[in-house]
């Protein structure tokens, strides 16, 4: 069984100190052999918080691309995995300069055959239009960075920020088609969670609450459609980061855990 986690970190915000060891907490006691990570800052003296959870958390290979937000600042998204990364790449997704905004992209690694992309779309609620855009481009790169042939189907972990009933995830889980095209990824939460509704962003945690937002569930793992013989069926999905393991939370985000059938 393959376990995926994806979290968006939340880049160096909050009591970042305390929460890095939180997160790596939760890493050790889940066991995942891929994370998606989100909001990686890179710091001007090479200081990336990704490398500093795979290091601390043990036994994570990394694939790191962020884009410069201020000079020598690096802002982006990684993969982790148990596995040595035999290839990496980094694709722009649609942008357009707001207050706020940065450029967001995908991050692709193929590890022991398996592609997986770490993305973060768009926040601002009134964003749907700009995010269906990037979901098209999205679409475009696990197609065309895929290996065909692969054991397992593309996976996908992030951020998205959107509901599961906004068009853009509609698109992605083959709910609706947007420029008469259609796609279909297992949406992990949906098709194997438990009975509640996922909320990723959760106003149970104070460092959600304190943006005065609705809670939602905006993270996901999507994985492509199975093989013939079952490989990359989702099993079993499940919120974590949800609590506080050694005294706070690990991000204003929960995260998702996704096993996946290989």
């Amino acid at each position: 069984m393959l376990r995926v986690v994806t979290v968006n970190v939340w880049n160096l915000d909050g009591p970042w100190r305390q929460r890095r060891v939180e997160l790596v907490a939760w890493l050790q006691a889940l066991e995942p052999d891929v994370v998606c990570l989100q909001e990686i800052v890179e710091t001007a003296d090479g200081r990336n918080q990704a490398q500093w959870i795979a290091d601390a958390a043990g036994g994570f290979h990394r694939a790191y691309r962020g884009r410069e937000i201020r000079e020598g600042v690096l802002f982006g998204n990684a993969v982790l995995s148990r596995w040595p990364i035999d290839e990496t790449s980094d694709h722009d997704l649609p942008y357009e300069p707001a207050e706020g905004e940065v450029q967001r992209l995908v991050v692709h690694a193929r590890t022991r055959g398996v592609d997986v992309f770490s993305t973060h779309l768009n926040w601002r609620f009134h964003d749907g239009a700009i995010r269906e855009r990037q979901v098209l481009a999205l679409a475009d790169v696990v197609e065309r960075s895929s290996a065909p042939g692969s054991a397992l189907p593309p996976i996908v972990g992030g951020d998205f920020n959107a509901d599961p009933d906004s068009t853009e995830m509609r698109f992605l889980t083959g709910l609706a088609s947007l420029e008469g095209r259609s796609v279909y990824f297992q949406d992990a939460w949906r098709i194997a969670g438990g009975p509640g509704p996922g909320l990723t962003w959760d106003n149970r945690n104070p460092f959600a609450a304190a943006e005065h937002e609705p809670s939602r569930r905006i993270d996901y793992v999507l994985v492509g459609w199975r093989r013939d013989g079952g490989a990359g069926r989702v099993e079993a999905a499940r919120v974590v980061c949800d609590r506080a393991l050694t005294g706070t939370f690990a991000s204003d985000h929960f995260g998702l855990l996704a096993e996946i059938n290989d």
